[in-house]
């Protein structure tokens, strides 16, 4: 009141005047000043938090568009090899592998698989051979495999019965009929054993095939470990009878036979 009052004067009207034509306008001109200052400073964060939001959001949606789009990589090799998947998220694979192996059979594997299950052998044994081929223990072919049976029923024996013995024999199908298999025929034939009880020996004794020979001929060996086969009348030595038993006898490198009380008796 006292300042509007002092208006009301000369003096007043003139301070007024001053007022607004010197004072007033600079203080707006201030006021406008950092207005815009603010003004340009909320917009300059604005700015840069949007700069930097398109900046770390680009990446990130890039990294999430590739995981979601590569689920696997394949890497193709030749048709005799492993087919590698390489997996890039978690969960199962929504591709047709099989439940028990998730790589694809090689062709070799596949092929012997065929044959076999051709040949009228359970399925629950190829599954078996198959394992085996994939984990390296046995090593064979369709050749191979289909050689060592043809020789094993020309002996003999049956594709039910050569089934058995491969069961037990992890090696069979993958030995070479004419240095492994054939000789352990003729060393049994050297023996004195007929033809006709080889191949229930051998059905008996699926083993057999994995020793070798030794240099005199008199046994086979397998690391330190030995066969003998023995062929004796059906009554004993004394006895002379037509019938005859076969015997085998598994010992190893050094056995000492009749020195100790639980020394067994020796081959002939």
């Amino acid at each position: 009141r006292p300042f509007l009052k002092s208006f009301k004067t000369t003096t007043g009207i003139r301070r007024l005047t001053f007022h607004l034509t010197h004072k007033l306008p600079k203080t707006l001109e201030r006021l406008l000043g950092m207005a815009t200052c603010l003004l340009s400073g909320r917009e300059g964060l604005l700015f840069r938090s949007r700069t930097q939001s398109t900046q770390i959001a680009k990446p990130h949606s890039v990294q999430s568009s590739r995981r979601t789009s590569t689920i696997v990589r394949v890497t193709p090799q030749s048709p005799d090899t492993k087919t590698v998947i390489t997996k890039n998220t978690p969960g199962e694979l929504p591709l047709p592998w099989s439940e028990k192996d998730p790589y694809k059979l090689p062709l070799s594997i596949d092929k012997v698989q065929r044959m076999l299950l051709t040949l009228g052998w359970d399925k629950a044994w190829v599954e078996q051979i198959v394992d085996r081929m994939m984990k390296g223990s046995l090593r064979t072919t369709e050749e191979r495999a289909q050689a060592v049976i043809n020789y094993l029923t020309s002996i003999g024996l049956k594709q039910d019965e050569i089934c058995n013995m491969a069961s037990i024999s992890v090696v069979l199908l993958g030995l070479n009929p004419e240095t492994r298999i054939k000789s352990v025929v003729d060393y049994l034939q050297g023996r004195g054993v007929p033809d006709t009880a080889i191949p229930d020996l051998v059905l008996k004794h699926p083993r057999i095939f994995e020793y070798r020979l030794t240099p005199d001929g008199k046994a086979l060996a397998k690391g330190a470990a030995r066969i003998q086969v023995d062929v004796l009348p059906a009554g004993g030595p004394a006895a002379g009878g037509a019938d005859k038993v076969v015997g085998v006898n598994y010992f190893r490198e050094g056995a000492s036979f009749l020195e100790a009380p639980v020394s067994p008796v020796g081959p002939v």
